[in-house]
């Protein structure tokens, strides 16, 4: 009892310790108790109950059934003890199978992390990407105010935001790439500012290295506010995002099935995705998709009549889908 509360507490905070051995330990515990309660009516060791209570404890919480076998045969090097473990991990994941998820997909929805599956849900088909894109989208200029870009990155927690040339730089609005939040704080903290919307020059970039823009290691990201030293002066200049700015961004129109797209986010290990109009117009850029757009949470709350209006619609025509989900 003791080991089971200890564990709740250290995967609680957090802590180095894992659950594979507390489980395995309450599970043995639980099992040799119960084999100390009908010990007067078995002649069965304690330590077969002990060896089927952390099977069935695994099972259950885990839901690994030949992994485990080959586990605990591995621990108690018995081959007779397969027939007895095969049939508890059998019963022990069916029963947990009935009430909830395993352990660990509890934890990331717990959690919230943005995890995504495999594969798409059905109502994803009959979605667009454009029915989950949620806005203010927040873009900035080719060649933007320092004020601006200080006061977006103060009041946004967005970590990438599109870059559009705009009149008189070009003859429409086009899109052209995608900036992410630390290139921009580099940029402030190096101060390559220019009094007038021109293009920089050579001489200011032998400024930067690339260690500048890699990607940092673990620990807490670079924010706005960490020792920039920006002056009113400063505020007025502007920076010229063209050299530094991914101009072969992941794009999809904002007809796309939003299936389609969710499988290329994974498969490619995307971050961003630009979503552009299908029909060319006054605005380059519709939004953009992040691992939490295609969360079965976000989409079913931003468009829950829809879905059921496609879906009901799809079981129309198809009456089979009832018995296939």
């Amino acid at each position: 009892m003791t080991c089971f509360f200890l564990s709740i507490f250290s995967y609680g905070i957090v802590a180095p310790a894992g659950l594979f051995v507390p489980v395995i330990v309450t599970g043995a515990s639980f099992g040799r108790f119960l084999g100390m309660v009908v010990g007067s009516h078995s002649n069965l060791n304690h330590g077969l109950f002990a060896v089927l209570g952390s099977a069935a404890l695994l099972g259950g919480s885990m839901r690994m059934t030949v992994s485990l076998c080959v586990i605990l045969l591995e621990l108690t090097n018995n081959l007779l003890l397969l027939p007895l473990i095969m049939l508890v991990l059998l019963v022990s994941k069916t029963v947990a199978d009935a009430f909830n998820g395993n352990i660990y997909d509890i934890m990331i929805k717990v959690k919230g992390l943005p995890y995504l599956e495999a594969h798409a849900e059905p109502y994803m088909r009959q979605l667009t990407v454009g029915d989950v894109v949620s806005g203010p989208l927040q873009i900035f200029r080719g060649y933007e105010k320092v004020g601006n870009i200080v006061h977006v990155l103060k009041t946004t927690g967005h970590n990438g935001f599109p870059v559009v040339d705009e009149p008189p730089f070009s003859e429409c609005p086009i899109l052209y790439g995608l900036i992410l939040r630390a290139h921009l704080i580099t940029l402030l903290k190096k101060k390559l500012f220019t009094c007038t919307p021109v293009r920089t020059g050579s001489d200011v970039l032998v400024q930067l290295l690339a260690d500048d823009f890699a990607k940092k290691g673990l620990g807490h990201n670079e924010t706005i506010d960490d020792n920039i030293g920006l002056t009113e002066e400063d505020m007025e200049m502007f920076i010229d995002l063209h050299p530094f700015t991914n101009a072969s961004p992941y794009t999809v129109v904002d007809t796309m099935s939003l299936a389609k797209a969710l499988i290329l986010f994974r498969d490619v290990g995307l971050r961003h995705m630009l979503v552009i109009p299908k029909i060319p117009g006054r605005v380059p850029v519709v939004g953009i998709l992040t691992r939490h757009d295609f969360m079965p949470e976000h989409v079913l709350n931003c468009h829950p009549s829809l879905v059921r209006k496609r879906w009901k619609r799809l079981r129309i025509r198809f009456p089979r889908l009832d018995k296939l989900f």
